[in-house]
């Protein structure tokens, strides 16, 4: 690093330190424990089955940390956040978890639904169509169903309105549906003031004599699902505007592969190369999704071809990915080389490993300050919509964050999956977009400006980035990280951007981690956000106590 980068080192502390002590505010987090060990659910679904006639002893288990996002963002939108987290802590199931058991052979799966403190919220057994069973009367069936529901959720149906009482015949039983929903606000006294809306429905089937289901769900108004899904009109619209044009990126970045490949000019294998490392840094993300792809099991198949047939499916859908960033990172290159700027060489020697370079250890250095410098902006943008235009933000976890939380190594998969993407977006958006236009327009501003906004167009939808509202300010807060990086790939180089995006997806996607209060998770969090300044201390290491090497030319 040069002198005169030491504003940055000034200016990414200070980012850093308002992005810090935002960060509550950009991602509230849910009020309940997100961090729960999934064994801990097994005593207490033992414990309800057994009452209901079965062991599970046998059963393997699975669990996945679940939001109701629709009715979440409903009661924190109309009631207010206290509302919501009040809600969350009485146990209404708006932040849940999805445990699944199954045995080998056995084709019924079992699903319990529990609270964060470990309440049992709900539970679903499966039971075949020709399963036997006893034939109850309406009446006898709803007597069970009310006692069995009183018993393990604590629930008196006797304050609910029933809305449905169905029955189905079964070749050997007979099947009752029950639907149950009360009034969560007090309409009484309200003719001249319209109240918000909000019932819980209570959802029961009784299979012969057994209650194979009872379910809570909180019910979003009719009226309110109405108006979010046309509120979702322009967010939509503004995000299909931006992959139509990353679409037709992508498609000059295909086309200038082939005439620079045509021309001799395109470098195969180092773009091969990174290709093949996002390949399997995605196979890692889909492999330790344990839960998920145990929930996917068909328990009469062999877990084995199961879980091959899901990471297989899931390869083939990654492939695209793959090969998209391969023509941009090809088509890059040969631009990059033919401008005689150089602003990938330093890529290329960490990809082989010579991470003494001082390109590379400068890289590293100034990639975690500009990510710090990142999360600053997004922290400002978002802070000033909430001060200026009434921005608000949405209760967490929702989207990306589920990916290290549910995951079987959370930090392993964090590294995983926001490596990939921070290669593949500052490889499309920055090294090829970016040199590109400045090649075609000789104006700098415009090859940072347009992919800027086409990446915060790109992420207009997604709802685990703030602010909620007003719905043009998150592309518009994107978009000025974008400029960041931009400005950033132009001043130093991609390896820079690409360890920023990196560092500043790790600030994020470990904020559970930290809140948790957890010694060891807090520690596991912070060595993962240290990773992208693993080059830098391993090179400073090795030119401390190595001898020189042959410089290596880009």
């Amino acid at each position: 690093m040069i002198r005169s980068d030491r504003w940055l080192l000034v200016g990414g502390l200070l980012a850093g330190a308002l992005f810090f002590s935002a960060i509550g505010v950009l991602w509230p987090l849910a009020d309940a424990d997100l961090l729960r060990s999934k064994s801990s659910f097994r005593p207490a679904a033992s414990g309800l089955f057994e009452r209901m006639g079965l062991d599970l002893s046998g059963y393997a288990m699975g669990s996945r940390l679940r939001i109701d996002e629709p009715a979440l963002s409903y009661v924190e939108s109309t009631f207010g956040r206290e509302k919501a987290q009040a809600f969350v802590r009485a146990g209404h199931p708006l932040v849940l978890y999805k445990t699944t058991f199954k045995q080998a052979r056995v084709p019924d799966a079992i699903t319990v639904l529990f609270h964060p403190d470990g309440r049992v919220l709900g539970w679903e057994r499966a039971m075949q169509e020709d399963a036997s069973g006893r034939d109850l009367a309406t009446a006898e069936a709803e007597v069970r169903a009310r006692t069995v529901v009183d018993r393990e959720l604590g629930i008196d149906l006797g304050r609910y309105h029933v809305k449905e009482r169905a029955s189905r015949e079964r070749p050997h039983r007979r099947d009752h549906r029950f639907t149950f929903e009360r009034d969560l606000v007090d309409q009484s006294g309200s003719e001249e003031v319209e109240l918000p809306e909000l019932r819980e429905r209570v959802e029961i089937v009784v299979s012969g004599d057994r209650v194979t289901k009872a379910a809570r769900t909180l019910v979003v108004p009719a009226r309110a699902e109405r108006a979010g899904r046309a509120d979702q009109a322009p967010v939509e619209g503004l995000q299909a505007l931006g992959f139509t044009a990353l679409a037709a990126g992508a498609a000059c970045a295909l086309g200038v592969f082939l005439v620079r490949l045509a021309r001799g000019q395109a470098l195969l294998r180092p773009a091969a190369s990174v290709a093949v490392v996002v390949g399997g840094l995605l196979l890692v993300t889909s492999v330790l999704q344990q839960s998920l792809l145990f929930e996917r099991w068909d328990p009469l198949w062999p877990q084995w071809i199961a879980y091959l047939k899901d990471l297989a499916y899931h390869s083939m859908e990654d492939l695209a990915i793959v090969l998209v960033l391969f023509a941009f990172l090809a088509a890059a290159d040969a631009l990059d080389r033919a401008g005689g700027h150089h602003r990938g060489a330093s890529l290329w020697m960490l990809g082989r490993g010579r991470m003494r370079e001082p390109a590379v250890i400068a890289a590293s250095l100034r990639g975690f300050l500009v990510g710090a410098l990142c999360g600053g902006m997004l922290a400002l943008g978002v802070l000033a919509s909430i001060a200026l235009c009434g921005g608000r933000t949405e209760l967490q976890p929702r989207g990306f964050f589920f990916f290290p939380l549910n995951s079987a190594a959370p930090a392993l998969t964090t590294i995983c999956f926001f490596g990939q993407i921070a290669l593949l977006e500052e490889v499309g958006y920055r090294f090829f977009a970016g040199t590109w236009l400045r090649s075609l327009t000789g104006r700098t501003w415009i090859a940072i400006a347009v992919p800027a906004v086409v990446y915060g167009l790109c992420h207009t939808a997604m709802d685990f980035l703030p602010p909620v509202e007003p719905f043009w300010a998150r592309p518009l807060v994107m978009t000025l990280v974008g400029c960041v990086w931009g400005w950033a790939f132009f001043r130093y180089d991609a390896l820079t951007v690409i360890l920023s995006h990196l560092t500043a997806d790790l600030f994020i996607f470990n904020w559970p981690r930290l809140a948790s209060g957890d010694p060891w998770q807090v520690a596991s969090a912070a060595a993962t956000i240290a990773v992208p300044l693993i080059p830098a201390a391993i090179g400073l290491t090795q030119r401390r106590w190595s001898p020189p090497s042959a410089p290596l030319q880009p």
